[in-house]
């Protein structure tokens, strides 16, 4: 069974908190604390995956799991030295470095929107994106992947949609009560829609030539400083796990659907094929293609000023490269 799944992490990580903060207040090394904001983003499954395969034992690395609700309390947790790494949208960090928290992306997990699409009902008319124009279509939160996404399309249609924020949970029955007209979000909530056949997906974001650096990992300024060796070993365990990820899919398969605790092989396929194959090996990407994003951000947000943080300031290839 694997041994970091989603129902059987949280009661872990939390048992692990106070040991963890006890270990770093008498300057422990070889631990690294990784604050998760979201359990069950596809995107860091090779995190949980370096754990089930014994990666961070064999890079000589301890992690430990810090359950945290949402970006904003990893951001909190970091600036207060109680975790050392975040799972992160890239963007969040340029409104936290500019908030004051001192810290930097040392590692990006993906360019693009993976697994992202727009659905609709089976039955609905709509054929094409055009017929949403004007149409009501239920996203995520204020302030999210969701509203960057949301742009994306719109910006590709020169148009614009009724926006509803809707919570995960609440997504799917909207959809089907046709309180929205279409759904857009991350394929383990909305294509799991379409496998049961409920759904159909209009429109797939996934594009591995998009260059818009979308989620990271984030470290604080003083982990980069202190622990060093061990936030690259943690790193190259999770790279080397992903490779894994992407050249064993029998593997893959099966660990997607304990994580996501999904039933069935077709989901875990989609998720595998339109996020996991496409994920960074090497942490790395183009400082313009964090710029994207951050620009992206900026005009989903209604926040121009986000802009104005240097990237250098937030994001740095560095990191990794010098533990080469």
């Amino acid at each position: 069974m694997i041994q970091a799944s989603r129902r059987t992490f949280l009661v872990s990580a939390l048992a692990a908190m106070l040991p963890a903060a006890r270990a770093s207040g008498q300057g422990a090394t070889g631990l690294i604390r990784f604050g998760v904001t979201v359990a069950d983003n596809v995107v860091y499954a090779p995190v949980f995956a370096a754990a089930e395969l014994g990666f961070f034992e064999a890079a000589g690395v301890k992690a430990s799991f810090v359950p945290l609700r949402g970006a904003a309390a990893g951001e909190e947790a970091l600036a207060a030295g109680h975790v050392d790494l975040i799972d992160h949208v890239i963007a969040y960090t340029s409104r936290a470095v500019a908030s004051g928290v001192d810290a930097r992306v040392i590692a990006t997990a993906s360019n693009g929107f993976l697994g992202w699409s727009v659905i609709v009902r089976a039955d609905s008319p709509a054929t094409s994106l055009r017929d949403l124009v004007g149409k009501r279509v239920g996203i995520g939160p204020r302030l999210s992947v969701s509203e960057m996404a949301a742009q994306r399309v719109a910006d590709q249609l020169s148009a614009r949609f009724d926006l509803a924020h809707l919570s995960p949970g609440l997504m799917m029955p909207a959809l089907r009560s046709g309180e929205v007209d279409a759904v857009l979000f991350s394929a383990a909530v909305a294509q799991r829609e379409v496998v049961a056949g409920n759904a159909r997906t209009l429109h797939d974001l996934t594009d591995p030539a998009d260059r818009t650096a979308l989620y990271g990992y984030t470290a604080s300024a003083e982990a980069m400083e202190r622990r060093r060796g061990d936030l690259r070993r943690f790193m190259s365990a999770v790279l080397r796990a992903t490779a894994h990820m992407q050249r064993e899919e029998a593997w893959s398969l099966r660990f997607l659907k304990e994580y996501v605790k999904i039933p069935d092989d077709r989901l875990a396929r989609i998720l595998h094929d339109r996020v996991i194959a496409h994920l960074s090996t090497d942490g790395e990407t183009e400082p313009d293609a964090v710029e994207r994003a951050v620009a992206l951000a900026a005009r989903a947000w209604n926040a121009p000023a986000m802009v104005e943080t240097p990237v250098s300031a937030m994001f740095t290839n560095a990191f990794l490269r010098e533990g080469a």
